[in-house]
């Protein structure tokens, strides 16, 4: 029996598109976890406490939730090729420059500019991906895209823990190595999005003109069903613009409890394994373990998205798992058996990013979902800053992290409570 036709399109899309794109998000998030493996010895030589740490890894968060916003924007203007080849090209300097901090207040410097040169990739690439696939097979799209979130993590430890292992080769310390060879990358990755990648179908010249016209007809017409759904919205709900405004926001508050609870946990995620006894070296090795586990999880997570009449519930199973994560480990720290619920809170806070944007494509077409991405993005952020800094100081303030992993356990279930009345039927 021969691929269904739409599949088979849809599949040959996904291979021209999805794997470049991947392989950027891959550097994207290497640039924002790995403050957390060079942090076993960048905190000792830069004087940082826990508090201070906490805080300069999530400024990051910070100046990329002020210019998400703008950028994402930009992107849909200027075109995903030259846009993304640009910031890309900046924030790869900025990463590389952070090898060169001599202070706390220049590593809060230059995380704030890293943020700023990377705000608006992420949503604007969710949206791009949006824009390429039609509804049936977003959840699956996005899986693959963003399985290589944990991936980045399976790469992003073994490879810092070598690189931490540089220490004092030609005067440079491990963790400076660290940010050099991982910022790099970046810059001349950027030269391949801006040949390879194409804006739109009509600029895709490796795309048929039937399978053009296929994919324009399917995505204009859900575009078109959702403008009906809208229209067909009952007065006593309001508005539709009111209304849409209120499940947007609703997302954006579900976002934020995902982002404090499962950002806090991986930043700080090399230093939770140290505080169970391992080494330097198996701290950065063994953090592989959690991401490990995650990208295996991710097919799953993205097949039950893409056959759930509601996804909300998806998205809610997923914080229900960090949030039981986050409390096992907590209650068995600093034993190195809190490895284990550890790794079920990465299954659950990885697991939950894929269905979680498909939510906002399901009521939203156009710039409207352009914006309300980037604005639901913005809140995350916010989130991915509170939960380092509250992390950090709780862990000062009681001399554990468990305080801490407990606060964000009930976080995470009232994201997984809150998801539930955000949106209708996606």
């Amino acid at each position: 029996m021969g691929l269904d036709p739409d599949r088979a399109r849809v599949r040959f899309i996904a291979w021209r598109i999805v794997p470049l794109l991947a392989a950027v998000l891959l550097l994207s998030y290497l640039d924002k976890v790995n403050i957390g493996f060079a942090a076993l010895q960048m905190n000792k030589a830069l004087g940082l406490s826990n508090s201070a740490f906490g805080v300069a890894a999530g400024l990051f968060a910070l100046s990329y939730a002020l210019a998400a916003i703008p950028s994402t924007i930009l992107l849909r203007r200027v075109g995903a090729r030259r846009w993304i080849s640009w910031v890309m090209l900046v924030w790869g300097l900025c990463s590389a420059a952070t090898a060169f901090v001599a202070s706390p207040k220049q590593l809060m410097l230059a995380r704030v500019a890293l943020g700023a040169a990377e705000a608006g990739f992420t949503p604007g690439v969710i949206f791009y991906l949006n824009s390429w696939f039609p509804k049936a097979y977003r959840g699956r799209i996005l899986g693959s895209f963003l399985a290589i979130l944990p991936v980045s993590i399976v790469v992003g430890g073994p490879l810092s823990s070598a690189l931490l292992g540089w220490d004092g080769l030609l005067g440079f310390s491990g963790w400076q190595w660290l940010f050099l060879v991982e910022g790099l990358p970046t810059v001349l990755l950027a030269v391949c999005v801006r040949i390879f990648l194409a804006d739109t179908p009509d600029d895709a010249r490796w795309l048929s003109a039937v399978d053009r016209v296929w994919l324009k007809t399917k995505l204009d017409a859900e575009a078109s069903e959702i403008a009906v759904s809208h229209a067909a919205k009952p007065s006593q709900s309001g508005s539709p613009r009111a209304l849409l405004r209120r499940r947007s926001a609703r997302l954006g508050l579900v976002y934020l409890g995902i982002s404090t609870s499962g950002a806090g946990a991986l930043i700080f995620l090399p230093l939770l394994i140290r505080s169970m006894g391992f080494s330097i070296r198996a701290s950065s090795a063994l953090a592989a373990f959690p991401a490990l586990v995650s990208a295996a999880m991710l097919p799953i997570w993205g097949y039950w998205t893409d056959r759930a009449q509601r996804r909300e519930w998806v998205v809610s199973a997923t914080c229900l798992s960090l949030c039981v994560g986050l409390a096992g480990t907590a209650m068995v720290f600093p034993s190195p058996w809190a490895l284990i619920p550890l790794t079920l809170a990465f299954i659950g806070y990885f697991g939950s990013v894929a269905p979680f944007w498909t939510l906002p494509s399901s009521f939203l077409t156009g710039v409207a979902a352009a914006a309300t991405i980037a604005a639901i993005n913005v809140t995350g952020n916010i989130g991915a800053f509170f939960g380092p800094a509250l992390l950090g100081s709780l862990s000062d303030r009681f001399g554990s992290y468990s305080p801490g992993l407990y606060f964000m356990a009930i976080v995470a279930l009232l994201a997984s409570i809150g998801v539930l009345t955000s949106a209708g039927k996606s």
